[in-house]
């Protein structure tokens, strides 16, 4: 796996875990886990994928995952908001959403520019997504999971 996508698989899985409150708190969290970043760095991969504070329901701000993306790195919004279903045939998945949402989900993917992703291809309500192999299928099926915590 390409190390960005590892680093970014990593950093939503940690947001959908626990609070984290503060990027040097989150740089700690990543760093126990074997993975050493820069704060410049893990701003970057914040903004890519559309993670941005939100209130943490007793006066405060966390990271939240889904939370509205100012600039570019749309996919974790769209994809929060809109995937209903992931499911994998080998290296090929299918994502169900609501009907006229696939293209903006679709979008958000090809945006995202996973290494994985070979294409995606989208109708009204459903997005094929193809995998270059078999086990880079199962990770990506893993990651939109993730992010649209099914």
């Amino acid at each position: 796996m390409r190390e960005r996508s590892r680093r970014q698989e990593i950093i939503l899985s940690l947001l959908l875990r626990k609070p984290v409150r503060t990027q040097e708190e989150l740089l700690s969290e990543l760093r126990r886990r074997g993975v050493e970043l820069t704060q410049s760095t893990l701003s970057r991969e914040l903004k890519a994928l559309g993670i941005a504070k939100g209130p943490d329901g007793r006066g405060g701000y966390r990271y939240v995952a889904g939370a509205p993306a100012t600039g570019e790195g749309p996919l974790l919004p769209a994809v929060a908001a809109f995937v209903e279903s992931v499911a994998r045939s080998r290296n090929l998945l299918v994502v169900k959403t609501p009907p006229g949402n696939a293209q903006g989900v679709a979008r958000g993917i090809d945006q995202a520019d996973w290494s994985e992703v070979l294409g995606t291809l989208a109708g009204d309500d459903t997005i094929l997504i193809i995998c270059h192999s078999e086990s880079q299928g199962s990770r990506v099926e893993r990651r939109l999971k993730l992010l649209a915590r099914r």
